[in-house]
């Protein structure tokens, strides 16, 4: 089982606690600060309280904030205090809360004006305590294109995240083993949809980006 995160901007408009606000997902002076386009949301339904058993799994709304690769920061940062007063950041909502949301305040994905595949702005983390080599680990959504494999090996060509259809961007080219949990999301119902022998050459490429634990 796992929690599939999808990412917008997001704009601070009202405070009703430490973790528990309401943002735009647009620009807020394209629509003169309309109240009605407004999205509640709790900051500390994440998975890091899941984990904690604070609250279900069902009642996920927003990936955490958290230290992902090369000590980038990443996952949701925007709010009154999560990790620190941020009035303009992104927010990165859960698939099925974001299913339940009013169609009318349902951001799209990539958001509005980001040109890019909609798996570069998605993220996914496994639920702990599973028997899947997957559990516990989070996993980033990048474009990619394989030009070599060996095996279960795989040269790659990836793209950072909302960048791949941009282009002067510059791919960084790396061998992964596509089987690997620990390298991607590798196994039953993966993201990652790219692969070796007659699978598809270019597309999501789902990259390891740290374990539950690893909050800022």
């Amino acid at each position: 089982m796992r929690c599939v995160f999808l990412g917008t901007a997001g704009f601070l408009g009202r405070i009703h606690s430490d973790t528990r606000c309401a943002f735009w997902a647009e620009e807020p002076t394209d629509h003169d600060f309309d109240p009605d386009r407004l999205i509640e949301v709790d900051l500390a339904a994440s998975p890091a309280a899941a984990a904690a058993k604070e609250i279900s799994w069902a009642d996920v709304q927003v990936d955490d904030c958290f230290t992902g690769p090369n000590g980038v920061v990443a996952g949701s940062t925007l709010g009154p205090r999560w990790p620190e007063l941020s009035l303009a950041g992104a927010v990165y909502l859960e698939r099925s809360f974001l299913a339940r949301l009013p169609e009318r305040l349902r951001p799209t994905c990539p958001p509005a004006g980001v040109n890019a595949h909609d798996y570069e702005c998605t993220t996914t983390v496994y639920w702990p305590d599973q028997p899947d080599p997957r559990a516990g680990n989070r996993y980033t959504g990048h474009h990619a294109d394989i030009v070599d494999e060996r095996g279960s090996l795989a040269k790659v060509e990836v793209y950072p995240p909302g960048r791949a259809l941009h282009p002067h961007t510059t791919p960084v080219t790396m061998w992964i083993d596509l089987a690997s949990a620990d390298q991607c999301d590798a196994g039953p119902d993966s993201l990652t949809a790219i692969g070796v022998g007659d699978a598809p050459k270019s597309g999501a490429l789902f990259l390891i980006s740290g374990r539950l634990g690893d909050l800022t």
